[in-house]
């Protein structure tokens, strides 16, 4: 049940608010930090649009950040958080996420390493994107051993979630939802714009890793490319 009414809040979005190019013209810049009428307009923007902007409460805050770079990215725009008229008049004919597969499972998670995206699929129909940082591709040490920081590409499925913090050899992983081996999709305080984890898929915490972890259930297939 509560899966279900996770699902519905996030396509209960058929009247979507979007900006038409004169609503766009008339709406100002925001950057992180911003209050008012405008970051509530653009929260309820992005999340009719299957992004997480966080709670609809008017601040311009990091979850609504991540929301802005998601979809920066996702619309071909160059991803720095501010929000102005090439992004107000996205909104108004906004792209969906390049599929990085042809096919698959209809309940999916596609981890795109060349756009550093992650876009959750239910029922073959997008219910969330976000940011991602995958790994750094450079060379690590631990207890001796030496590796590179790589993210496997495959076909996987989230084989165990846990349902807190667990502090793993190479850092802290929040609400970790394991696909391969000691791989996992997780929340994270950083996840920069490029690959820069050992490995996994990191997601912007909180609320974001929350969604996912809510929203993503056991045998969920994961596609990583």
């Amino acid at each position: 049940m509560r899966l279900q009414l996770a699902l519905v809040a996030l396509t209960a979005a058929s009247a979507a608010l979007v900006a038409t190019p004169a609503q766009a013209a008339a709406h100002p810049v925001l950057k992180p930090g911003a209050k008012g009428k405008h970051v509530t307009y653009l929260q309820k923007a992005l999340k009719a649009r299957h992004y997480d902007p966080g709670a609809i409460n008017g601040r311009y805050g990091q979850d609504l950040r991540f929301a802005v770079l998601a979809f920066q990215k996702v619309n071909g725009l160059k991803p720095t958080g501010t929000v102005g008229g090439g992004t107000w008049s996205a909104l108004a004919h906004p792209r969906n996420p390049a599929r990085i597969i042809s096919g698959g499972a209809a309940n999916r998670v596609e981890v795109s390493k060349k756009h550093q995206l992650v876009v959750v699929y239910r029922n073959d129909k997008v219910q969330l994107i976000t940011l991602t940082s995958t790994g750094s591709g450079k060379r690590y040490c631990y207890k001796g051993s030496c590796s590179i920081a790589r993210t496997p590409s495959g076909d996987f499925k989230v084989y165990r979630k846990i349902n807190g913090v667990r502090h793993a050899p190479l850092g802290t992983l929040y609400k970790p939802l394991y696909f391969y081996k000691g791989y996992a999709l997780h929340g994270s305080p950083s996840v920069p714009l490029y690959p820069a984890s050992h490995g996994c898929a990191r997601l912007p915490m909180r609320h974001t890793a929350d969604l996912v972890f809510k929203i993503v259930p056991i045998g969920t297939r994961v596609y990583v490319r």
